[in-house]
């Protein structure tokens, strides 16, 4: 992940608290779902705390924590929010609470207060509901009234709502408007979700709401087919681009969920975002020991898309038990097919492929076979005795040192690599129906 700018200018932030016992404070700030600690003892003169150093605190939401106590609050930090005086009573901060140096946080402050008794009121009302029908010591059920309960509810949570969008409809353009309505975002549809997240708002990156948002663009991509997501992922980046933080931020979080989620075409959707938005950057927007990571990582994968030069492996024979060098074994057309003990999907393109075998040989196609399971030599040697295959059959006994799971990504199987004379990659065959089309139509 690359670093966050941030401009140079000092901050402070003063609690004075009644009832309190002098005690560790810490502050910490919100990043996706998770707490960071940025100081771990404020400096201390009787009842008063504060937190001060040099360069401004990054934008997002932060945690003051009493420790002894277990007591903590949330506050919220902007740019124009980097001087601030928090008064309370210790015993009950959020009651109490009056900020001076922030509107935004004395609004979010009137606004966790107003949240905080409709929640108390709800929990009160479901909990009579729940007695209402409560059957235990013989209780007749009284739905009439657990349905009145329910309502109330209902109200209540449609008030809630109401004063959230009132909230955000009052603060547009801060930072308090631009949490709320991320935090609500991703209860819309998606194509309407993006018009709630303000990106040149780079403190939703430490608030835990911004990343339930690339959630639901992923969730909602994943099961597209590669350009499909490609594309879904331009959009999406091409709209962070108006702040710096917030592109360097989105753009990193895809590519490390793509480099780290297995599924086919996906190393075509991490080739993509390598090439387009980090190798190809200024050398000073990333460092030279990342930009080479993230290389070496796009070789791999794109190692097994068409075009590539196919990557040479040199597997164990199952039956004959010598070990071949797979690309270098025919001089014309390789059909590599990866397969499992136990799939069906595979049984099913393995019985085409021998259907139509003696018409790829006539048009010098070659079929080699890889198991994919991590059996013994034994074991995998009685498996292809088992299928009699009229094709070479191969298996790694090295115990995964020919990385050609990597180099072809194989990430489910069966799969099937279509190589030229050239031992280049011109087709990639997945699922039974794709082989059975492709091998009958090269066998005639």
């Amino acid at each position: 992940m690359l670093p966050f700018t941030a401009i140079s200018q000092d901050f402070k932030l003063t609690m004075k608290f009644s009832h309190y016992k002098p005690q560790k404070v810490r502050l910490t700030h919100f990043f996706e779902d998770k707490q960071y600690l940025d100081i771990d003892s404020a400096n201390q003169d009787g009842n008063t705390v504060w937190f001060e150093g040099q360069g401004e605190l990054y934008p997002g939401i932060y945690s003051i924590i009493l420790n002894d106590s277990g007591t903590s609050f949330e506050i919220l930090v902007d740019h124009d929010n980097q001087f601030m005086t928090f008064k309370c009573d210790a015993n009950d901060v959020q009651k109490t609470m009056k900020v001076t140096g922030s509107e935004i946080n004395s609004r979010f402050f009137d606004f966790q207060r107003t949240m905080t008794d409709f929640n108390r009121r709800r929990a009160e009302l479901d909990t009579l509901r729940k007695n209402s029908l409560d059957t235990t010591g013989g209780r007749k059920p009284d739905s009439a009234k657990a349905k009145d309960y329910q309502a109330q509810i209902d109200r209540i949570k449609e008030y809630m709502d109401d004063v959230t969008e009132k909230t955000i409809q009052a603060n547009k353009g801060n930072f308090l408007g631009d949490m709320l309505d991320c935090m609500n975002a991703t209860e819309l549809p998606l194509e309407k979700m993006y018009d709630h997240v303000n990106f040149a708002q780079n403190g939703l990156i430490r608030t835990p709401f911004f990343v339930k948002v690339l959630f639901k663009h992923i969730a909602r991509a994943v099961e597209d087919n590669s350009y499909e997501i490609i594309r879904k992922n331009d959009e999406l980046i091409e709209k962070t681009k108006v702040n710096l933080d917030m592109y360097h931020y989105v753009s990193g979080y895809l590519l490390n969920f793509y480099r780290t989620f297995f599924k086919g075409g996906i190393n075509e959707v991490f080739v993509h975002l390598a090439d387009k938005y980090f190798l190809s950057a200024p050398e000073d927007e990333i460092s030279p020991e990342s930009r080479q990571m993230i290389k070496e990582q796009r070789d791999i994968f794109a190692s097994s898309m068409v075009g590539s030069k196919a990557h040479p492996i040199r597997m164990r024979r199952t039956i004959e038990g010598d070990s071949i060098d797979v690309l270098d074994s025919h001089n014309g057309t390789i059909f590599l097919l990866f397969w499992s003990n136990g799939c069906g999907h595979c049984d099913a393109a393995e019985k085409s492929l021998m259907e139509v075998y003696d018409g790829l040989l006539k048009n010098n196609v070659k079929v080699i076979s890889v198991n994919n399971d991590k059996h013994s030599y034994e074991t995998l040697r009685a498996n292809a005795v088992k299928k009699e295959f009229p094709w070479t059959d191969v298996c790694d006994t090295e115990d995964g040192n020919t990385r050609y799971r990597e180099y072809y990504y194989v990430v489910s199987t069966p799969i099937m690599y279509i190589i030229d004379t050239n031992k280049r990659i011109v087709q990639k065959c997945v699922g039974e129906d794709q082989i059975d089309e492709i091998a009958r139509r090269m066998s005639e």
